[in-house]
Parts: C-alpha cells; sequence; structure tokens
C-alpha cells in the first residue's frame, strides 16, 4: 500500500495517510477496521503468554479476517492492474 501512495506522490510519513488513501481509492473499506485488524496481527505476533484460551481467540479473529484482507489485497491488485498495467506473476 505505501508503495502505491508513493507512486501516487501521497505523504507516506505516517501510515494513517496511506490508510487514508486506500480508504479513498476503495482498496479498503475503512481505515479503522484495518487498524483493529492490525492491532489484532500484532498482539498475535507478540502474545508470549501460556495462556491457550487467549491465544485461541487471537487465531480465532484472525482466521474470522483472512476473508477480509484478501479482499482487501484483491483491491489493490486491481487498482495496480487498472492504474499501471501490472498483473502479478
Amino acid at each position: 500500500m505505501r508503495a502505491v501512495a508513493i507512486e501516487e506522490e501521497v505523504e507516506v510519513e505516517r501510515f494513517g495517510s496511506v490508510l487514508a488513501f486506500m480508504e479513498k481509492l476503495g482498496v479498503l473499506d475503512s481505515t479503522e477496521r484495518w487498524k483493529i485488524v492490525r492491532e489484532l496481527r500484532n498482539a498475535v505476533n507478540h502474545e508470549y503468554d501460556e495462556d491457550a484460551d487467549r491465544l485461541t481467540q487471537f487465531f480465532t479473529e484472525m482466521v474470522k479476517a483472512t476473508p477480509e484482507l484478501l479482499e482487501h489485497y484483491q483491491r489493490l491488485l486491481s487498482f495496480c492492474e487498472k492504474a499501471y498495467g501490472i498483473k502479478p506473476e
């Protein structure tokens, strides 16, 4: 997302600006939802607790968010194809 924002000459110092631009393009439905999913990912990534129930909860939420993340990915690919003629290999 940051690379697309740079290509489109959007200020990228704050990732919030990148997210707002992605929302404007229709890649993201909501910057707030993206932040929630990212916080969840960070929590899973940094959770070293031995609490199996807590880890199960984190991973369950990540699995639920996976289709949404894949949809964002497809939208970004679609934008790149239309804007730059780039198709993934």
